[in-house]
């Protein structure tokens, strides 16, 4: 576990953090396999960033999988341009509350 760590990207392997709000040791990318190598997790954690889907894993299983290890801070989905996004982001959002987490969707510029 990173001490300090504030923002945890998962499944996005070329993943860049924005250098004027995160500093790099506050910052971790990793993928879904190593997240059980990453808890306990930090308690500083704020933000966690996963792909809405990808070969290893959706959004619906990270949820669960944090949720199961007691984070309850903002879970930001990255996801490609939908045609339905509200349908998405509400069944996402109710899965989330129940976790005790919050969730935003963001449309990925580079996703296709």
């Amino acid at each position: 576990m990173v001490k300090a760590l504030r923002c945890l990207v998962v499944g996005i392997p070329n993943a860049r953090f924005a250098q004027d709000t995160i500093r790099p040791e506050e910052a971790a990318s990793i993928s879904f396999a190593a997240l059980p190598d990453h808890t306990p997790l930090s308690p500083t954690l704020e933000l966690v960033v996963a792909p809405l889907f990808c070969a290893d894993f959706d959004a619906l299983e990270i949820i669960e999988a944090l949720g199961s290890r007691g984070y309850r801070g903002l879970l930001r989905v990255m996801a490609p341009k939908l045609p339905n996004r509200q349908v998405v982001l509400r069944e996402l959002r109710s899965h989330a509350v129940r976790q005790g987490m919050t969730l935003e969707m963001v449309e990925d510029p580079g996703a296709d």
